[in-house]
């Protein structure tokens, strides 16, 4: 037998003398599914017969358990769980040609049988929205006679509507939509536009099944009352809301592959007409944090401006997921991708994840607020979500509201004037200036798992990741952040357990009185400010191992404890803009220089003579005082020696010390005199 046979009677129960309604009797997980076919005759004689070549996409009972409204689905609905022929694809267990394969049902409907692949030679399958249980169970599919069955984890989708499209959108009968979860009740306006460009509407909108099939993002009504010239909705604008040829797209297989694929760019060239800009048409899915509830986008983004369109991303909030029709799947949109009409003050404004930034930028008044207006020029605005300003503590943001030129700061310290910069632009080498022309914005192009890319922005010592990117407005770019920059939310004990880079020096501190110091219990205060210039992990591999393991070997605390006050400056919170070359006393006692060499700081320690370059955009606050990633440690073989480093028990001490002396003669005649024999 082969390696290939092998892999699929892993995964596949073969009973040849058997039908499908004979075996679900045996599967113990099967039962509703086999209630539900028992309610009706075709459902249950196509299931007896194992002559028939059919593949059945079967819930497991779990999905009745959490979707009670499955069990109450009637015969078409069911039979659409059915397609009329073996799709031997799944079980060969290797990368389609077609990420998407087009099957019809038994009553005249299609399925859409989707492949991801994880890692190479490991898949995940799809049937419309619902998930194939290869991850969840060991015997996930039945072979039967000419049958073939498959346990799916979650439910296909919204019921299907028997026609195309855009019979979807035009359709006046109400009664079609009766008992459903969706309607096209607001869908008045593109059925209009779609009434002036019949090229697009019959070609591509009323495909038949012989022309491809695609994924339909209908704007409704309330989406094109935000547009301000209806005169720019044309026929390339309709196409933007339209996947390529037999790219048909449910959200839950986006959803449930753990964010290790991306779904392929779209251009215009691969639907009817060809034009010469890149666009990408996605879903993204953003989880709010607070409640763990998440809300799915389709988002259309351009990077070369062309005719309507401007550079970066108009993001769509779906409203009414996966309504399969004959032609593909459609989603119902809030807002008409590709068009661009409204300012970045409008966008914060009208956008519910920001009223707590409103409140704070309305408290400035306009100083910061006409840097978003239409005649502000162009900016890229870093806006943070309310949840960011819900990690500030209590105290930070008391004084954050009193202070209107910190404030004013922190809200500058967001804006990058005279730019549109997008996420193409950014890499681990990007630097921007901000408006307040002292502090400068760093970022992190972090790519895990494969192909999911996050971008993190630095600023004021904070850094944070960019929830929703390239959000395109009349005058710039907005991109939403979690967490406020320039403002603090941890201690520095905090900052150092939280911080991959540190962890090293973050062990070797935890059993040392300095972590009190480091983590107060009161903030804000001159006496609790700190600049800590911590070595990053790499800068410890400089070190000889044999110093390092005597540091650590319990015996030598207080030696390390004052190694780590060389690089503690107590009393003073320099951010990396206030660092200038001087003098500095450490926290113990030593003199340590910090001088500029290049583009870099590092600190001199003169006795030791040793150097460590300041990191640039390594700076971190916190609510205690500043952290400042160096390269190197300063340290070296006599630290072990260092006064005030013995650690030997004083009573240890004490008790040497008599015995000497008892053994002395004097002593022994001091002692006569007193205690006379």
């Amino acid at each position: 037998m082969t390696l290939f046979c092998y892999v699929i009677a892993a995964f596949l129960t073969p009973a040849i003398f058997a039908d499908l309604w004979a075996e679900t009797e045996r599967m113990p997980d099967l039962q509703q599914w086999r209630a539900l076919c028992g309610h009706y005759t075709v459902a249950t004689a196509y299931m007896k017969d194992s002559n028939a070549r059919i593949t059945v996409f079967a819930p497991v009972d779990d999905v009745f358990t959490y979707n009670p409204d499955i069990r109450a689905l009637d015969q078409k609905e069911t039979l659409s769980h059915i397609v009329d022929s073996q799709v031997v694809e799944i079980t060969q267990g290797k990368k389609w040609e077609k990420q998407t394969l087009i099957r019809s049902t038994i009553n005249s409907g299609y399925v859409y049988v989707t492949q991801f692949e994880n890692n190479p030679g490991n898949f995940s399958y799809f049937a419309n929205a619902g998930m194939m249980c290869n991850h969840a169970s060991n015997q996930w599919g039945i072979i039967s006679g000419e049958q073939y069955l498959f346990k799916i984890c979650t439910p296909m989708g919204h019921r299907p509507y028997p026609g195309t499209a855009l019979s979807f959108i035009r359709e006046h009968d109400n009664t079609v939509f009766e008992e459903r979860q969706y309607n096209n009740r607001d869908l008045s306006q593109i059925r209009e536009i779609l009434d002036i460009v019949p090229d697009i509407a019959l070609v591509i909108y009323g495909s038949s099944a012989w022309n491809g099939f695609h994924t339909f993002f209908l704007p409704n009504d309330k989406a094109f009352a935000r547009v301000i010239d209806r005169n720019r909705i044309d026929r390339e604008v309709l196409l933007a809301h339209v996947t390529g040829t037999n790219r048909v797209l449910f959200t839950w297989p986006w959803l449930y592959d753990g964010g290790q694929h991306y779904y392929p760019s779209v251009r215009f060239s691969s639907n009817i007409i060809e034009d010469n800009f890149k666009l990408k048409l996605v879903m993204r899915n953003i989880t709010d944090r607070r409640t763990g509830k998440y809300d799915l986008y389709a988002v259309s983004e351009v990077y070369e401006r062309y005719s309507q369109f401007r550079r970066g991303a108009v993001w769509a909030k779906i409203l009414v997921p996966n309504i399969p029709v004959q032609n593909g799947v459609v989603h119902i949109i809030d807002n008409v991708l590709g068009i661009v009409s409204e300012t970045i003050d409008m966008l914060i404004y009208e956008n519910p994840k920001c009223g707590i930034l409103m409140r704070y930028i309305n408290t400035i008044g306009q100083i910061v607020r006409n840097y978003f207006s239409a005649t502000g020029g162009l900016v890229t605005f870093f806006a943070p979500w309310d949840e960011a300003f819900d990690r500030i503590p209590e105290q930070i943001e008391r004084r954050l509201l009193r202070d209107r030129i910190w404030l004013e700061q922190i809200l500058k310290l967001h804006i990058v004037p005279a730019k549109e910069l997008t996420t193409d632009e950014i890499n681990n080498e990007t630097i921007v200036n901000t408006v307040d022309n002292m502090r400068q914005l760093y970022f992190i192009k972090g790519e895990w798992p494969v192909n999911n890319i996050t971008y993190y922005v630095i600023g004021g010592g904070i850094r944070t990741a960019i929830m929703m990117e390239n959000v395109a407005a009349t005058n710039g770019i907005v991109h939403y952040i979690e967490r406020v920059l320039g403002v603090p939310y941890q201690s520095l004990w905090e900052i150092m357990r939280n911080e991959s880079r540190l962890q090293r020096s973050f062990e070797m501190m935890q059993n040392l009185q300095l972590r009190y110091a480091l983590d107060p219990w009161q903030v804000l205060t001159p006496e609790q400010n700190f600049t800590f210039f911590c070595p990053v992990n790499e800068a410890w591999n400089g070190v000889a191992p044999s110093l390092v393991a005597r540091m650590n070997d319990g015996n030598h605390w207080l030696a390390l404890q004052y190694v780590y006050k060389r690089h503690v400056l107590q009393g003073q919170a320099l951010m990396y803009t206030d660092l200038r070359e001087r003098t500095y006393v450490m926290m113990n006692d030593e003199k340590v220089v910090i001088r500029r060499r290049g583009r870099f700081f590092e600190l001199f320690w003169p006795r030791g003579n040793r150097r460590a370059r300041v990191i640039e955009g390594g700076e971190i606050a916190g609510i205690n005082g500043y952290i400042h990633m160096v390269e190197d440690v300063l340290i070296y073989e006599p630290d072990l020696r260092a006064p005030g480093c013995s650690t030997e028990p004083a009573v240890l001490q004490f008790v040497l010390i008599v015995t000497v002396m008892i053994w002395r003669p004097g002593w022994n005649r001091f002692l006569a005199l007193f205690y006379p024999t």
